[in-house]
């Protein structure tokens, strides 16, 4: 709501629904009990709430409201919906096609569902579904299992609720028909590569390799990812390595680049998400990359430079084969408000390799 008295925004809210009513108003709108909602006239029923579920079947079962009027929506999304409305009113209209079957693609889903990260169909079959959680009481963290194996959360995911949703949505990212998926034919790991997983998290794509890889550094910046990956990979101490610190083209206070931390050593793979710090990570292992000439993972959609760039820099350094994801994304950054202008559709990864491979 703080947002929405700053951004510009194309639409209205009527009223703020609550099953526990606190105040008359907040941030000049009206606060009301859930089941005073059929009281007012609206469009549509927007749910920002990890409890969409339950609120979603609240909204229908016991106020009669149809699904078709219910969204779940996830921050800055609708304050960025405008641009892509103004951007692709003619597609969207109906009156000309997009330039190409892929961002059709997204455009036509847009159309009957609003801008989504991920503007795919495989995106409701995740929100709708429920997924295995459960809460380890030595650590005092949720974990949910991927390729077998317990994969911890954050301690910030510290309800059901909270950790489900993240869990969902992390697999929905490595879905492989995501954009967002790592691991394609054109970025695979091979028995006995070693590599360096930058921005690790949850550690989700460490999982995905754990099998192939011979060993695996994660470096990550966040205490909280840190903790949950130590337990995740407790039992892996020879073939996984937690660095705490930034990826960066400087080493000093949390800052490390690569050229320094690995040196002379043999670097087969590098994965990089670090929410557009990416050229500066991958400027900070020039050395590395010109001498090893490993294969390549790069997220480019937080900025709507960063492909462009990511990619002129790669060809700086030459004998790259060097492909986008299949697919779009829109940046959920709160950056991208700032910039609001240059919301788009964008392409999620960048992968390379050596060219002839």
């Amino acid at each position: 709501m703080d947002a929405y008295s700053v951004y510009d925004r194309d639409f209205e809210v009527v009223a703020i629904a609550d099953n526990h009513v606190d105040l008359n108003e907040y941030a000049g709108v009206r606060v009301i009990a859930a089941d005073e909602i059929n009281d007012y006239e609206y469009d549509e029923i927007w749910i920002a709430s990890i409890y969409h579920k339950e609120i979603k079947k609240q909204l229908m079962e016991k106020l009669a409201v149809p699904s078709y009027k219910i969204r779940h929506i996830e921050y800055p999304l609708p304050f960025l919906e405008k641009v892509f409305y103004e951007k692709y009113s003619r597609e969207l209209a109906g009156i000309c096609k997009c330039s190409s079957g892929e961002l059709q693609e997204v455009v036509d889903y847009v159309a009957g569902n609003g801008v989504r990260m991920y503007c795919y169909p495989f995106y409701d079959e995740y929100m709708d579904a429920d997924a295995a959680i459960y809460f380890d009481e030595e650590s005092g963290l949720y974990y949910g299992i991927y390729s077998n194996r317990r994969m911890y959360l954050s301690r910030k995911y510290d309800t059901h609720e909270k950790a489900e949703t993240y869990f969902q949505y992390v697999c929905m990212e490595q879905d492989k028909r995501s954009p967002h998926c790592y691991l394609t034919e054109h970025f695979c790991i091979s028995e006995g590569d070693v590599g360096i997983d930058v921005g690790a998290a949850e550690g989700i794509f460490a999982l995905q390799v754990m099998d192939r890889a011979a060993h695996i550094y994660l470096i990550e910046s966040d205490p909280g990812w840190c903790e949950a990956l130590r337990l995740t990979f407790r039992s892996d101490q020879d073939k996984v390595t937690i660095i705490q610190g930034y990826a960066s083209d400087k080493d000093e206070d949390m800052d490390l680049s690569l050229d320094k931390v690995f040196g002379n050593q043999k670097i087969d793979f590098i994965k990089m998400d670090i929410e557009g710090a990416e050229l500066k990570a991958l400027c900070g292992s020039e050395q590395m990359i010109r001498r090893c000439m490993p294969k390549l993972t790069v997220c480019t959609y937080h900025y709507a430079e960063d492909e462009k760039k990511i990619r002129t820099w790669l060809e700086t350094i030459g004998g790259y084969a060097v492909r986008n994801s299949a697919g779009y994304v829109v940046c959920q950054g709160r950056w991208e408000l700032e910039n609001i202008e240059n919301a788009d559709f964008r392409r999620a990864l960048l992968w390379a390799e050596r060219d002839g491979q």
